[in-house]
């Protein structure tokens, strides 16, 4: 039994139709990437995972129960963290505040909270040296590490991860993908990216996403080896791929 699995499911924003009967599945220990131009529906597809989208129709099963119109609030405490685009931090707390604030779904002793956000920075080194630093100062790339941080806190069976390189200089976005690299050995990864070298680089299985639809979905290999999908999305033919 996936660990994961969306059937047929349709969102609506008013009139809009922003997932068509979307369908995919997600194995325990696996990460698996959701690819697509702006506005096909990766987002949104995360949004209804994690509560912040009511789906119309189709389901959303989570370790073999309907998710499916649960509030957010109810489907963190199941194991899903949701990361969302965009790298929200609060400004006027400082970085370990920020991420602390990830483990707010579980009754545990503050201390114990504490212990275990200053071992994220074993996970996060790039920003040890500002755990005391508000969160206004930080640069994008140390603002995407906090995110990821605090979201683990919550220590959850599913990660979502929203287009984490998303205007992240090159050398950031890899530290940020080798971060992803190393978490998926605890916690399995739904990843939406449009950076898709990066994105497929660490994933198990990739689905690509067009005008609320899945298109195509295979293992990355069968990704690049696709013509006319290396082409509208992974940068041209399948024999670039290193």
């Amino acid at each position: 039994m996936p660990l994961l699995e969306i059937r047929n499911l349709v969102v609506r924003y008013g009139e809009i139709e922003a997932l068509r009967g979307v369908t995919i599945a997600v194995e325990q220990g696996q990460v698996v990437t959701l690819l697509g131009a702006n506005g096909a529906g990766k987002s949104t597809t995360l949004r209804a995972i994690s509560g912040l989208a009511k789906p119309a129709s189709g389901d959303i099963m989570f370790d073999g129960h309907s998710i499916a119109g649960l509030g957010p609030e109810a489907i963190v405490r199941l194991g899903i963290s949701h990361v969302p685009e965009g790298r929200r931090v609060f400004p006027g707390l400082t970085v370990k505040e920020n991420i602390m604030l990830g483990a707010s779904n579980r009754k545990v002793p503050a201390s114990q909270i504490s212990r275990e956000a200053d071992a994220m920075f074993d996970l996060f080194p790039d920003i040890r040296a500002f755990s005391n630093a508000l969160g206004w100062t930080l640069s994008g790339g140390q603002l995407q590490m906090v995110a990821v941080a605090r979201g683990l806190m919550a220590k959850p069976r599913l990660l979502l991860l929203d287009e984490p390189s998303l205007g992240l200089a090159p050398v950031i976005v890899q530290a940020v993908f080798r971060i992803i690299s190393q978490i998926r050995k605890d916690t399995t990864v739904l990843l939406v990216e449009q950076n898709a070298r990066m994105g497929l680089s660490v994933a198990d299985h990739g689905f690509v996403l067009e005008t609320g639809r899945i298109v195509l979905g295979g293992k990355p290999d069968e990704l690049w080896g696709n013509e006319a999908i290396a082409a509208a999305y992974l940068g041209g033919h399948a024999k670039t791929h290193a």
